[in-house]
């Protein structure tokens, strides 16, 4: 069986890759556009800007399975600065992936979404939550896009039949190594490591810092991918995919100033921006009982290994 992952430089694909040229003996179809390609078992790479029709066809004319993990990243200070062209361009690679592998009779694609499809909740969301409601205004245009894509997804798997399955995972708050960790355009765990390790004064942090998120290393959710692939489901089927780790933005900024013996940072609290909806709460209880998966990492742990690449990769910049 060979396996095609479509966007695998950037951080879910990479660690996906690693993970399955570590643990399986398939041949992979790896795809990139920006970020360039890097040594991994078994990996033929494809050169392909999948917001493109028909881009994905030499990925998964021979593929068995994809993975789906490509797409624009859409934090909250880029979709400050346009709140469109992310959404759309995500868009765009579902609705040309999908068209693809319809066209090729795929057996099996996954999806990783986005637990952005959750309206706000005052218990933990559950998969079935997905199509509730509206999303959090913050997230509004995000949170359908990820909705109608796996809509799609359904769509040409339950009625066209023309995927053989599908399986939706919809992970938390993703962070580790090969992240983005530009202070305009990354997450903010990729944000606040390059601020510690750059020794940034003061490290400014939208809201009260107590807003709270699950923190998912990306080798956890390689390992749920893997569960996945094995776990037989048919159909097209969704899991949440979560850590035991729910953390508040103050609390990580801790783990990283003890981490990184920062010890006279000063942390700004810019109570004039919104931090985002105070908490995120999405059970895991479905995955589990499917496949057996649990994460592992814990989250200082994770911080820590996040830290140590970061300093590694950017050490010809001179950071102390």
């Amino acid at each position: 069986m060979t396996i095609a992952v479509l966007g695998a430089t950037g951080l879910v694909g990479r660690y996906i890759v690693e993970a399955l040229s570590s643990a399986r003996d398939e041949p992979i179809m790896a795809t990139f556009r920006q970020r360039p390609p890097y040594e991994a078992a078994r990996t033929q790479w494809v050169s392909c800007d999948l917001r493109t029709p028909g881009a994905a066809l030499e990925a998964l004319s021979d593929a068995d399975c994809a993975i789906l993990c490509a797409g624009q990243l859409a934090t909250s200070g880029v979709l400050r600065d346009d709140p469109v062209t992310p959404v759309l361009d995500t868009l765009r690679i579902v609705s040309n992936v999908l068209e693809t592998a319809s066209q090729v009779r795929l057996r099996r694609l996954l999806m990783i979404s986005s637990c952005t499809v959750y309206p706000t909740l005052a218990r933990p969301a559950v998969e079935a939550d997905a199509m509730a409601g509206d999303p959090p205004s913050q997230w509004f245009g995000v949170g359908w896009m990820h909705r109608y894509a796996e809509t799609q997804l359904r769509w040409h798997v339950e009625k066209l039949a023309r995927i053989g399955a599908g399986i939706v995972l919809r992970p938390t708050l993703i962070y580790g190594r090969y992240d983005d960790f530009s202070p305009r355009t990354g997450h903010f765990v990729p944000t606040l490591v390059s601020k510690i390790v750059e020794r940034v004064r003061p490290i400014d942090i939208w809201g009260d810092g107590e807003q709270s998120r699950n923190l998912l290393h990306g080798s956890d959710l390689a390992s749920a991918v893997l569960a996945a692939l094995d776990c037989g489901a048919l159909g097209c089927t969704a899991f949440n995919v979560v850590s035991p780790d729910d953390a508040t933005v103050n609390s990580v900024v801790g783990h990283l100033v003890n981490i990184d013996r920062f010890s006279d940072a000063e942390i700004h609290h810019d109570l004039a921006k919104g931090g985002g909806p105070a908490s995120l709460s999405v059970s895991g209880a479905a995955f589990e009982a499917a496949t057996g998966w649990h994460a592992k990492m814990a989250l200082s742990a994770g911080l820590a290994d996040t830290v140590a690449w970061y300093r590694r990769i950017e050490t010809g910049r001179g950071i102390r």
